[in-house]
This record gives structure tokens, C-alpha cells and sequence, in this order.
């Protein structure tokens, strides 16, 4: 019996960490989305104090808009990646346990 146990704790085990592999894949992901996002905002902020020293407002807003969103957007990101980083943490704790016993 105790083989059998210890062979489906390993299998468990296993699973566990391969969810952990993909939800830190996951995490990686969004941060690369959102280092994208933060790229964009910085050029949209350096268009946006552009125009304004050529005399179109109207253009600036936008650019300011536009920065704004994409920031919004970084954050977002960056939310989802801590998310996925929690779960990833949980299904390796999740595996450790299963060792443990």
C-alpha cells in the first residue's frame, strides 16, 4: 500500500509542479505585454511634449491620452503577472505538501 501512495503523491507532485511551470509562463507573458505597453507610453509622453512646442494642442492631448492608456494598461499587466506568479507559488507549495506527508 505504502508504494502505491508514495507513487501517487509523486504523480501529484508532478502535476502540481508542471501547473506551477505553466502559470509562471503565464506571469512571463504579461510582463513581456506590459514592458511592451511601457515602451509605448514613454514614446506617446515624448510625442505628447513634442507638439505642444509646435503649437498643435489638440495633438498633445492625444498623445497624452494615448500614454495614459497604455499605462493603464501596464498596470493591468503587471497585475495579471503578479497574479499568475501567486498562483504558480500556491500549486509549488501545493507540491511540497504532497511530498511532505
Amino acid at each position: 500500500m505504502t508504494a502505491y501512495a508514495d507513487d501517487y503523491s509523486a504523480r501529484q507532485s508532478k502535476q502540481y509542479t508542471q501547473e506551477a511551470e505553466y502559470y509562471q509562463k503565464k506571469a512571463d507573458g504579461y510582463r513581456r505585454e506590459a514592458q511592451y505597453y511601457l515602451k509605448k507610453a514613454e514614446s506617446y509622453q515624448r510625442d505628447a511634449a513634442y507638439y505642444p512646442r509646435k503649437g498643435d494642442a489638440d495633438r498633445a492631448k492625444d498623445y497624452n491620452r494615448r500614454a495614459d492608456r497604455a499605462m493603464d494598461d501596464y498596470k493591468t499587466q503587471m497585475r495579471y503577472a503578479a497574479n499568475a506568479d501567486d498562483k504558480a507559488a500556491d500549486y509549488l507549495r501545493k507540491a511540497a505538501n504532497v511530498l511532505r506527508k
